[in-house]
């Protein structure tokens, strides 16, 4: 994974400074004599990171019916949009703001439309969106088994999935804590401004690949009788305030909480790399 990692963050820099580049271009920036397996993991990261919104694909004819890939770091413009919800841009702005030749702009502005970052109000000129959605996916397992002894944490207000309160897996919506007994649970949690691209499907898709790959344990023991699990979707449009400034739009954010017998909480909160999941682990009071 190390090396992943590192194989993704010189693709980043290397679309960083050139802005624009073909996969054959950032090859040759990074290995000085590539083999058909090198290739491959460059193609495949860059896939991941297209599907991530990191990196912004476009297709260039060159004559007839041939065709090239031409890539772009799509990175400061989600920032800009992140960070100017409702802001009226034209092209020649953003051209300046992301520092590339405007005839290029176009290309970046196509990427942006797919995915509900920009909207054409008039020539060469756009709206930022203003209209921003948090789509949550949330898991949580409660035992009947010495329920008085865990108790989850969160160590912060969040706002919960009303069906986890209708089946008393909650006390509220915005709650610091879940109810007694009830000894893990994970949250994925996506701000998005085309909430249609993050379908429950594609949310649990993350969890089980997230289950899988980290070897969590918690929707395996949920066979045996004491312990019962729940489970709930929900996407709702929220004040661009209540999106976390950390996080970026479509940026998958997951929390993993387990409660312990000696009455605190461990917190795991995994970021979704190109390379795979990362990690920090925090005990929660």
């Amino acid at each position: 994974m190390a090396e992943e990692e590192s194989l993704a963050q010189l693709i980043l820099e290397a679309l960083r400074r050139r802005r624009k580049a073909t996969l054959t271009e950032i090859i040759q920036e990074i290995f000085r004599e590539p083999r058909p397996q090198d290739i491959e993991r460059v193609r495949r990261l860059m896939a991941r990171m297209e599907a991530e919104g990191s990196v912004a694909r476009h297709v260039e004819p060159v004559r007839g019916p041939v065709v090239r890939y031409v890539w772009y770091d799509a990175r400061p413009l989600r920032r800009i949009v992140a960070r100017n919800p409702g802001r009226t841009v034209t092209e020649t702005q953003l051209s300046q703001l992301l520092g590339i030749p405007k005839t290029e702009i176009p290309r970046l502005i196509s990427f942006a439309a797919e995915r509900g970052w920009l909207k054409p109000v008039a020539a060469e000129t756009y709206r930022i969106t203003e209209k921003i959605y948090r789509v949550q996916k949330m898991r949580a397992w409660r035992t009947s088994k010495s329920p008085w002894k865990y108790f989850t944490s969160f160590g912060k207000m969040l706002k919960v999935p009303r069906q986890l309160v209708l089946d008393n897996y909650a006390p509220s919506e915005e709650t610091p804590i879940l109810s007694e007994g009830v000894h893990g649970a994970v949250r994925i949690v996506v701000y998005t401004a085309a909430p249609e691209k993050w379908p429950e499907s594609r949310l649990e898709t993350i969890m089980r690949g997230l289950f899988a790959q980290e070897g969590i344990t918690l929707e395996i023991f949920s066979n045996v009788p004491y312990i019962d699990k729940t489970q709930a979707y929900e996407a709702e449009e929220i004040d661009i305030d209540e999106k976390p400034p950390e996080l970026e739009l479509d940026e998958v954010d997951v929390w993993l909480w387990i409660a312990k017998e000696e009455g605190y909480t461990l917190a795991y909160h995994y970021v979704r790399r190109p390379w795979g999941w990362t990690y920090e682990r925090y005990e929660v009071r």
